[in-house]
């Protein structure tokens, strides 16, 4: 009977691990020095591969190398997490050859073992219902 629980467990998508896996802190490291090298060499096309868990992924790197793309930035982060999961990561340092000062706060989310960056404000409609907006008038 275990035998066939085990076999239907991970035939439904469960017991093999990758769903449940850990999120790995050098592996958000990793992710977040890709996403400041995209950033800096204006690479949409690696910025959009590297936020592709989120469906607006190719629309975010768009808005993202617009706003921050080919500056030269210098950063290093310090990230806290107060929900399983969930990091707030502050970015700071400077960007370009006047070493201008650069402060970003980014929430990434571990979800079904991929890094998932929050797109940027605009990126993604609003639904005029969601918390924090105001009801048509």
């Amino acid at each position: 009977m275990a035998v066939l629980f085990a076999l239907l467990l991970t035939a439904c998508g469960g017991g093999d691990g990758s769903a449940s896996a850990k999120p790995d802190l050098a592996d958000q490291d990793r992710f977040l020095h890709d996403y400041v090298r995209f950033l800096n060499t204006s690479d949409e096309d690696g910025l959009a591969g590297l936020l592709d868990a989120h469906p607006q992924g190719s629309k975010d790197a768009r808005a993202r190398i617009k706003a921050y793309g080919g500056q030269d930035w210098d950063v290093r982060w310090t990230r806290t997490s107060d929900f399983e999961g969930v990091w707030k990561v502050d970015m700071t340092g400077t960007a370009g050859t006047k070493h201008r000062p650069i402060r970003v706060t980014e929430t990434i989310t571990w979800e079904k073992a991929d890094w998932v960056m929050n797109p940027l404000p605009g990126v993604v409609p609003t639904p005029p219902d969601a918390a924090g907006t105001e009801p048509p008038g």
